[in-house]
């Protein structure tokens, strides 16, 4: 569960975090973290099978390691997360 005594990271477009507001079979889903607007991260599924949805952003966290997936149509072409773009 995210620590509520830490701020809210910075995410990046396309990165895979871990959702917390309901999880499925004990464990966090996993989402595309798309944008945040007014406390809420809009998320959509990997490779984007399905409709977006908005979470606190308290609710989520990044992978360790941190992962992107920018595919769509059900190939989400997961890959590890080389930095900040320039």
């Amino acid at each position: 569960m995210p620590d509520a005594q830490t701020p809210n990271p910075c995410f990046q477009l396309n990165e895979v975090v871990q959702d917390f507001s309901r999880p499925e079979d004990g464990k966090p889903r996993e989402g595309v973290f798309v944008e945040a607007e007014f406390g809420k991260a809009v998320l959509r599924p990997l490779g984007a099978t399905g409709p977006e949805r908005r979470v606190d952003l308290g609710m989520i966290r990044s992978l360790d390691p941190r992962e992107t997936a920018p595919g769509t149509c059900g190939k989400p072409r997961r890959r590890p997360f080389d930095g900040w773009p320039l």
